[in-house]
């Protein structure tokens, strides 16, 4: 199987962000169960956009619950990739907000790849942009 793309939603300073059904499970570029727990997710920058130093992740469950582990990145430009993956745990029908560092989790080729081990859990990933 190939990894579920997540498109991250860019967000604008004091204006409302596109609609995010959290936990639908099958958003158009977020809020999206993988398919895999082999692949998992593969979260990319808005076009145009490049993902901020601080990641907003959403991460939902609609099943029994699961883990999610963020890979570390590679050593360019993770600077802090050194610190290695991240699991964050995710109770049945329960949901979690966390602040993920790019410079720790980001792969060569602008990316960062997250494993569940459940399909159940629907992540949704949202940057802000500075102010014009």
């Amino acid at each position: 199987m190939a990894t579920t793309a997540i498109t991250v939603e860019q967000l604008v300073l004091n204006t409302r962000s596109a609609d995010l059904p959290f936990l639908a499970g099958s958003g158009a570029g977020n809020a999206i169960a993988a398919t895999s727990t082999t692949d998992g997710w593969v979260i990319s920058p808005a076009s145009g956009g490049v993902m901020d130093e601080r990641l907003v992740i959403i991460l939902g469950d609609t099943g029994t619950g699961g883990t999610v582990v963020f890979k570390g990145g590679d050593r360019y430009p993770a600077q802090r990739a050194d610190l290695g993956d991240l699991s964050i745990t995710v109770g049945s029908a329960d949901g979690r907000v966390l602040i993920i560092e790019t410079s720790r989790f980001l792969k060569n080729d602008g990316t960062i790849v997250a494993i569940p081990t459940v399909t159940a859990i629907i992540m949704t990933a949202v940057n802000t942009v500075k102010a014009p």
